[in-house]
């Protein structure tokens, strides 16, 4: 049993050394030479301190272990040793634990800035792509234009910021903005993809059938023609000022009411159609 204890106690006295010996004290300083700032800084001083905390005090409580380990082994007390030797391995699996999680934390922070400048160059490409889309074929977006060119600017605000961020030290807090600007810029692509078909219809389609139905309408009534529904000249009255609202809706990008209004604008125009083919027939 003695040779037993002896043995793990070898191996544990080995591993506490590795584990002291590993380079985080370097690595501490290696961060701390990138001047973080903001939450970045913030993120640092509480890793800082968890390997302060372990370096100065965890490290010396397993020293006194395992020296109360090897008093309790040579004094025959088996029982005690064996039972030290338990909360000894115990203490190093969390000490390994807690030292892979602030190297793998310190490791993070130092990768951000440059893992930054890598995707800032693929969301700017397609920042520039959605730009170059929105400037070829502006007459497309109606009233949705001036909306669209505002975001424009406010994703263009937000690379502003990314970068201040990320050259001043607070990479963290960049990536942060850099996401937004992403997400921003894939809801903005989403939006200028469906606006134009919206804007067709809005500004060719429902504008000609109604002008086309209105002037049937009047060539029949010059014809002596009489209808039974006795609002007609209200129901288009009504349908131009829904025309007016879509309008105001793409003016603030609400595309998902210019699409249900378009097509309940062109669910009333059908009606009307059937009404005068009835009348003629």
């Amino acid at each position: 049993v003695r040779k037993r204890n002896e043995s793990k106690l070898a191996v544990l006295e080995e591993k506490k050394a590795e584990l002291y010996n590993l380079p985080v004290n370097a690595e501490v300083e290696g961060v701390k030479n990138i001047l973080l700032i903001g939450q970045s800084q913030v993120t640092f001083r509480e890793w800082n301190q968890k390997w302060v905390d372990l370096s100065l005090n965890f490290f010396a409580d397993i020293e006194n272990n395992l020296f109360e380990a090897e008093g309790y082994n040579n004094s025959f007390r088996f029982f005690k040793a064996s039972h030290q030797i338990d909360q000894i391995e115990s203490q190093i699996t969390l000490i390994e634990a807690d030292i892979a999680a602030i190297r793998n934390a310190l490791a993070d922070l130092e990768k951000q800035e440059s893992k930054n400048s890598g995707r800032v160059l693929h969301t700017l490409d397609l920042f520039e792509e959605l730009q170059h889309r929105v400037a070829d074929h502006s007459e497309e977006y109606g009233q949705g234009l001036s909306e669209i060119e505002k975001q424009l600017e406010n994703i263009q605000s937000e690379f502003s910021q990314f970068v201040t961020l990320n050259t001043s030290g607070d990479p963290v807090e960049a990536a942060v903005i850099l996401d937004n600007a992403e997400n921003h810029i894939l809801a903005l692509s989403h939006i200028v993809d469906r606006l134009p078909a919206i804007v067709k219809t809005l500004s060719k389609e429902l504008p000609d059938q109604l002008e086309d139905l209105e002037d049937g309408y009047r060539k029949l009534l010059d014809a002596n023609y009489h209808f039974a529904e006795t609002d007609i000249e209200s129901r288009f009255q009504l349908l131009y000022e829904a025309l007016k609202k879509i309008h105001e809706n793409i003016a603030h990008l609400e595309l998902d009411n210019a699409e249900y209004d378009n097509t309940q604008v062109q669910e009333e125009i059908n009606a009307l159609y059937d009404i005068f083919t009835r009348e003629i027939a």
